[in-house]
C-alpha cells in the first residue's frame, strides 16, 4: 500500500510541475471542491485545468498550481511518515530536492495531517517550492500539492498558502 501512496504522490507531483513562474495581481480566495471531495479555498487566479487526465488548478502566467490525489492508507500510517520519507519520495525524480519544513501530527479542521515544504528544480530549470499536505481519515490519505516559483513570494498562492492549507476539509469517513 505504501507503493500505491508513493505512486499517487508521484502523479500529483508530476501534475504540480506542469508550469512555472511570473508575477500575479491581487486576487481573492474562492471555495473549491475537488474530484476527491476535498474542499478548500484557492486564489481566484487559479483556474480549473485538466493536465494528463488529472484535474488541477493552475495559473498559466505564474505557474502557481494546486493538484490533488487520494489513496488508501497502506501499511505505513500517516503518523509514521518522516522527513526522510518525504525527501526520498521527491529525490526519486528530483535529486536536488530539499525539505525546508516538516510537521507531522498537525490538526487541520479535525483531521490528522502532515505538512511539509520542499524545494527543487523542475525539468525546465525553474526553482520551485512545493507545499505537500497529506490528510487522513484513517482509511484514505488525501494529498494536496501547492506549487509555486521559489523566486516569486508575491504570487497569489505563495501569499495565501497558509490560508489555503488551513481551509482544507476532507470528506467525512
Amino acid at each position: 500500500m505504501k507503493k500505491v501512496l508513493i505512486l499517487t504522490l508521484a502523479m500529483v507531483m508530476l501534475i504540480s510541475l506542469a508550469a512555472c513562474g511570473g508575477a500575479s495581481e491581487e486576487v481573492s480566495l474562492v471555495d473549491v471542491t475537488t474530484e476527491q471531495g476535498i474542499t478548500l479555498k484557492l486564489p481566484s487566479d487559479l483556474t480549473l485545468q485538466t493536465v494528463q487526465d488529472k484535474v488541477t488548478y493552475l495559473n498559466s502566467e505564474t505557474g502557481d498550481n494546486a493538484a490533488f490525489g487520494a489513496s488508501e492508507v497502506g501499511e505505513t500510517p500517516l503518523s509514521a511518515w518522516t522527513e526522510e520519507n518525504i525527501l526520498a519520495t521527491y529525490q526519486a525524480s528530483y535529486p536536488d530536492a530539499a525539505v525546508q519544513s516538516f510537521e507531522n501530527g498537525v490538526d487541520i479542521n479535525g483531521s490528522e495531517a502532515l505538512v511539509s515544504t520542499v524545494t527543487l528544480t523542475s525539468p525546465k530549470g525553474a526553482a520551485l517550492t512545493i507545499a505537500l499536505v497529506m490528510i487522513t481519515d484513517g482509511t484514505t490519505n488525501y494529498i494536496v500539492n501547492f506549487t509555486y516559483s521559489t523566486d516569486d513570494e508575491d504570487s497569489s498562492l505563495a501569499k495565501n498558502l497558509q490560508a489555503c492549507i488551513d481551509s482544507i476539509i476532507i470528506p467525512a469517513a
